[in-house]
């Protein structure tokens, strides 16, 4: 009977040894140890606690990936697997060239990524009525994005709840699928049965709160019958929309101004008239931006001085953003008299000239807030005092007396970044690359300075350190530095919250 006992004792011990050496060996994968290369010594690294996130953290993470990212992280732990079905985790719905597809063998085209009809009812059917933000990217496979588009309208037509939460809708149509080049003569747009299943999915999405709309290329008769189920449906709830090149030639579109909740409107300049511009000014819209790319039309003549000065005249609080994308030079389109608060270049090819300065200086001067160049540029700048923009740009501060966020990318020096400090009372944001600053004093004497404050431009002038301590000093702030070219690239200028990001 004490042997019996005896030998039952040391199992129960060696069964605890075991449970001792399997959590330890778990703290040890979970703490790895690094070894030091100079020292030698050992040192715990922890790796956290991935597989004990909080519910709200993961599916915000998952929210960022696509479909076959979500099923690889699924697959990780038992807390991931549960993620991957809350509804957070499927807020944006990207549909692609590979979404829900299958490959399949064509005789003549070979291999292609056909669209599964079953999977996209079980998916569907599975996460539809989480989705919120419906993302159609530029695809070359319309048969895909036109079933899809129909499953979606089925679904949300016989009641499954599939659209209904839908509140942003973006649909981007590859009108340069056909060559690389850029040539209007090959540019497509869309039409046909491709329309009509876009706009029968417009018409099922109740609860669109932004809805963009981005180079369709469509004819001047498609165009004027677009939004017409969205502005009986959507009329009140929709709140920021965005017509980029609806149509490639000259036609102006009212349907913008049926939406009495408006609050943000990007649209081109083809597609601005008179009649949407009183329209406009009635339902009181706070922002509009009259966005210009590679593929606006050149020709086009700006809005008439008297329709602006109504508008403003109506709607004072209207503020008016000019945006020209290009990676070719191209000219902005000025609107005289109207309230631009906004002018940006988003364009490596195109330079910051002394003659766009004093254009935007005798037109908007009482108004422009924002103002800069953005992307890294790819042309020949200029060292010498006389052929650089130094002079125009200090003017543009002083003349300016609102202005507060100002982006240079051209070759300055560091005296005159000490003079944008000095003169720019409401200058809060300044963006400057760092490559682009000559450490140099060529500015000459003028009358209005006196010797105290030229000995301090010629002596801070000598040094980076110094003038990022004088401009932050300037400006109010704690700390102020130049920026790398990959910090330059990043910068997204804060006009408001709601479409820059």
């Amino acid at each position: 009977m004490c042997t019996y006992r005896y030998l039952k004792c040391i199992y129960i011990n060696m069964l605890n040894m075991d449970l001792q050496n399997e959590e330890n060996n778990k703290i040890l994968i979970r703490h790895q140890k690094v070894k030091l290369p100079r020292t030698g010594r050992n040192t715990v690294k922890y790796k956290g606690d991935w597989n004990n996130l909080p519910d709200l953290l993961l599916e915000n993470i998952f929210s960022f990936l696509d479909i076959g990212a979500k099923h690889n992280a699924s697959k990780t732990c038992k807390l991931w697997y549960s993620t991957f079905h809350l509804p957070y985790s499927w807020h944006t719905f990207v549909f692609d060239d590979t979404t829900l597809t299958r490959r399949k063998f064509n005789y003549y085209s070979g291999w292609q990524y056909m669209l599964d009809h079953l999977r996209v009812q079980l998916c569907l059917q599975s996460i539809g009525r989480y989705v919120k933000v419906l993302v159609f990217k530029p695809i070359t496979n319309f048969y895909n994005l036109y079933e899809f588009m129909n499953m979606i309208s089925f679904y949300a037509e016989h009641g499954q709840g599939i659209g209904s939460r839908i509140s942003t809708l973006q649909y981007t149509f590859p009108c340069n699928m056909a060559t690389s080049r850029i040539d209007e003569s090959v540019l497509y747009g869309t039409g046909g049965k491709l329309l009509e299943a876009l706009k029968r999915l417009m018409g099922n999405l109740p609860s669109l709160e932004r809805l963009e709309l981005i180079d369709l290329m469509l004819d001047n008769e498609d165009a004027q019958t677009l939004l017409d189920q969205v502005c009986f449906y959507c009329c009140t709830t929709l709140k920021t929309l965005v017509l980029v090149n609806t149509t490639k030639y000259l036609c102006q579109m009212l349907h913008p101004g049926a939406f009495i909740n408006l609050q943000v409107l990007v649209i081109s300049p083809q597609n601005l008239g008179s009649d949407l511009l009183l329209m406009l000014s009635q339902i009181r819209l706070s922002h509009l931006h009259i966005l210009q790319n590679r593929y606006t039309p050149i020709d086009i003549e700006p809005m008439d001085s008297f329709d602006w000065k109504h508008c403003v005249k109506t709607n004072a609080t209207l503020k008016v953003h000019l945006r020209v994308e290009s990676t070719r030079e191209r000219q902005i389109l000025w609107q005289p008299s109207s309230p631009v608060s906004s002018i940006i270049f988003k364009s490596p090819n195109m330079r910051m000239t002394a003659e766009i300065l004093n254009k935007a200086i005798e037109l908007y001067s009482d108004r422009l807030l924002t103002f800069g160049y953005l992307e890294l540029p790819k042309f020949y700048q200029p060292s010498s005092f006389k052929e650089r923009i130094d002079t125009a740009l200090v003017k543009l501060i002083q003349v300016c007396p609102k202005l507060d966020t100002l982006m240079i990318r051209e070759k300055i020096s560091t005296c005159t970044l000490l003079l944008i400090s000095y003169y720019g009372h409401s200058l809060k944001f300044l963006h400057v690359r760092r490559n682009a600053v000559i450490l140099r004093c060529d500015w000459p004497r003028q009358n209005d300075w006196s010797d105290e404050f030229y000995q301090w431009l010629k002596k801070s002038s000598t040094s980076y350190e110094i003038v990022e301590e004088e401009i932050a000093l300037s400006l109010g702030l704690s700390k102020w530095t130049m920026l790398n070219d990959r910090d330059f690239k990043r910068i997204s200028p804060q006009l408001y919250s709601i479409y820059y990001k």
